[in-house]
């Protein structure tokens, strides 16, 4: 025979479950910094320390110009691609230059590249070119990285026809 939980201590364990899933997300939030103060320390930031803060904003950035489109303002948006281009753009300069991480860089602007390419798809036809030429710029700056970091065998080879 089973024995059975009474209905008040269900309750209690329900509850319980709740309050420890409630108390993750607000940690996972709180661990988030905000936008301005990641913006404002990739800034400052030299060296390695700019590689990763430049991308985190710049992924920060373009989640925030997917809402911006969801909510149907295309020219903050388009802003805020931009943005989030330039500062991808700053970190795949901080990795050339300081020739560290060059392989994680390459990484993450591949995933930047293809989160970029998905917000551009789901887009009306009116709005995808910026996105798409900012998409095109991207691949240009990870082909720069990868030609820095492997020479003359990242570069393309001519097809034959």
């Amino acid at each position: 025979m089973r024995a059975s939980i009474p209905k008040r201590n269900r309750i209690r364990g329900k509850a319980a479950a709740l309050l420890v899933l409630l108390l993750l997300n607000v940690l996972a939030w709180a661990s988030q910094q905000p936008p301005a103060d990641l913006k404002t320390k990739a800034d400052a930031a030299q060296g390695v320390d700019r590689i990763a803060l430049s991308l985190d904003y710049s992924h920060q950035e373009l989640e925030y110009a997917n809402s911006l489109y969801t909510a149907g303002d295309v020219e903050k948006a388009e802003a805020a691609v931009a943005e989030s281009l330039t500062y991808a753009r700053r970190a795949a300069d901080a990795s050339v230059s300081s020739n560290k991480k060059l392989k994680q860089t390459e990484i993450d602007l591949r995933k930047l590249e293809h989160r970029m390419r998905d917000i551009g798809q789901s887009l009306s036809v009116d709005d995808r070119p910026p996105v798409e030429k900012a998409v095109q710029e991207l691949e240009q700056v990870r082909a720069n990285l990868l030609a820095k970091m492997f020479g003359e065998k990242a570069e393309p080879k001519e097809k034959s026809q």
